[in-house]
């Protein structure tokens, strides 16, 4: 999500893989999306996997009584909805469609989870693909973290260095880094 995903190929040429091999227990769908339209709710059910094929999607999170922060974007070949799916059942982010009309290939989550039990090397690089996420999380809100605490200090040095590493990661955060930056001006 933040920087290269050098699993996420590996990931996506398995998956197809399985797709063309268990095609007929597999139930997909091709969806179109119009710009603005919510893919993903925050808090549902996770039902399937979605593989954004063309588009632009904001990955956004929305805290009780505030409007919602957009934590990254993402283009097409992303995988959506991965966490929710494996993790505890129940989706922790919006996504929405951005910047034009979107295409999606939503795979059932219990067949794909069916179907999976054949390829234990995907099962391999989708648990490696999720804890390369996570520890980009953490690195992100380490640096957020070590921000926070420059603007507290008054530590105009160490400030600039955090801005200068959150800047490369996606524009989301990039805008953060300008936010802290501001407030110390």
């Amino acid at each position: 999500m933040w920087g290269q995903e050098p699993q996420l190929e590996s990931v996506l040429e398995r998956l197809k893989l399985l797709l063309s091999a268990h095609s007929n227990e597999l139930e997909t769908k091709s969806l179109h999306a119009k710009p603005g339209e919510l893919l993903i709710k925050q808090a549902a059910p996770a039902e399937c996997l979605l593989l954004l094929t063309q588009g632009k999607v904001a990955i956004q999170l929305q805290r009780k009584g505030q409007t919602a922060r957009t934590l990254a974007v993402l283009e097409a070949e992303a995988l959506l909805g991965e966490m929710g799916l494996f993790g505890n059942g129940i989706h922790s982010t919006d996504v929405r469609v951005v910047d034009g009309p979107a295409q999606l290939l939503a795979i059932n989550g219990d067949d794909l989870l069916k179907a999976m039990i054949y390829d234990s090397d995907l099962i391999i690089e989708l648990l490696a693909l999720v804890s390369e996420r996570i520890r980009r999380s953490n690195e992100v809100i380490s640096l957020l973290i070590d921000g926070i605490a420059a603007l507290h200090d008054k530590d105009e040095f160490l400030l600039e260095k955090v801005c200068q590493s959150l800047r490369p990661l996606d524009h989301c955060i990039a805008n953060a880094a300008e936010q802290l930056k501001q407030i110390s001006d």
